[in-house]
């Protein structure tokens, strides 16, 4: 499996490999222009964005990563807003989760451990094989 990890302090990508299953890939993005052309060029299987009180067209990247095929799951975490509802990235899709920062180290691995089974899911679903995780 293939993780993108949109943070800008690249703390986020950090603990995010260490707490992933061995043999997951975290490709670690800083800039929101790097998270989009890297999705348009070579969709991940999942998504772990810090949100920022910066304005980013979160938006935009959610429609982005709900029009891939398989459908890229995202794990959405932060300290500034308190639900995916205040922060603007709810989604009807099913393919969005949201975690509130500062997460347990439990916390943020049960959280990537849902992501990835949601991205298993989504590629078991359109017929996708050789994901191992």
């Amino acid at each position: 499996m293939r993780v993108f990890v949109l943070d800008e302090s690249q703390l986020l990508a950090w603990m995010v490999g260490r707490l992933s299953p061995p043999g997951t890939e975290v490709v670690g993005l800083t800039s929101f222009d790097d998270a989009r052309r890297a999705l348009l060029e070579n969709p991940p299987d999942a998504a772990v964005v810090s949100l920022t009180s910066r304005h980013l067209p979160w938006r935009e990247f959610r429609q982005l990563c709900a029009d891939c095929r398989p459908p890229v799951p995202i794990l959405y975490e932060s300290c500034v807003f308190s639900s995916a509802e205040e922060a603007g990235v709810e989604s009807d899709s099913g393919h969005t989760r949201f975690l509130t920062a500062p997460a347990s180290r439990t916390n943020l691995k049960e959280a990537l451990e849902q992501l990835l089974d949601d991205a298993r899911r989504a590629r078991g679903r359109l017929g996708f094989k050789g994901t191992s995780v």
